[in-house]
């Protein structure tokens, strides 16, 4: 019985994970959008924790031609119904990531407790891009916040930059590297209705020392806080 029960709940998952995953030939024809004009790699979805009917869609449209280490896309960041693949909210930005020399390499959906006031919660999109040089190591995570209004998507946090790592070394042992990692935080003090969100960033900087044999790496940390404020349209 129990056996049966497990390999029920199993069909039961692969049935809803297959049919949420079928919805973006929906999505796209409801966009009037082509697979072969999208980055089907860059592409992501995540359910709505806090409303499981609904689940957030990223799309990277490409507005370019395309080559091996270049091309720009159109972002479309939907909310779609899950029991019937249907667009609810959307926003699109043209021209909204560039990949080249610095590339985009990955899009994630960030479902963090972003409560901005008792009946607002964003959600994150999340954009990393990695710099191609070993010499000049690069990455960079850029965070953008959007709320559900009326019909349609708001971003409210704008592309702000999370983390940022770079350096310049010999490949071997000698550079410096520099590290900022930053985490949010909702404040309890509220601007234009919403609360304010607290950045804590920590920045560590490395140098590396050859020593005979050896790689020596001196670490420097410094830590800062700072805030966000709601100016009525988008967070500064």
């Amino acid at each position: 019985m129990k056996k049966c029960f497990l390999v029920a709940l199993l069909f039961c998952f692969q049935f809803s994970f297959s049919q949420n995953t079928d919805y973006l030939k929906s999505v796209l024809k409801q966009l009037k959008i082509k697979e072969s004009q999208i980055n089907q790699e860059l592409f992501t979805q995540k359910v709505l924790p806090y409303d499981k009917g609904k689940s957030v869609f990223v799309i990277a449209k490409y507005a370019s031609e395309v080559s091996v280490d270049y091309f720009v896309a159109d972002a479309y960041i939907l909310v779609v119904d899950n029991a019937t693949g249907k667009i609810i909210n959307k926003f699109i930005e043209p021209n909204a990531w560039t990949s080249d020399a610095v590339m985009l390499s990955s899009i994630t959906i960030d479902t963090g407790l972003y409560i901005l006031n008792k009946t607002t919660r964003a959600f994150g999109i999340r954009v990393d891009y990695t710099g191609s040089s070993r010499p000049n190591p690069y990455s960079e995570s850029d965070l953008s916040l959007y709320i559900t209004d009326k019909n349609s998507l708001k971003p409210v946090l704008k592309n702000y930059q999370i983390s940022q790592s770079n350096g310049e070394w010999d490949t071997n042992c000698a550079g410096e590297f520099e590290d900022n990692n930053s985490t949010i935080d909702i404040d309890k003090v509220m601007t234009n209705n919403f609360y304010n969100i607290i950045v804590k960033t920590k920045t560590v900087n490395t140098k590396n020392i050859p020593t005979n044999d050896d790689c020596i790496a001196k670490e420097t940390i410094k830590r800062k806080t700072s805030k966000l404020i709601f100016n009525g349209k988008e967070y500064k």
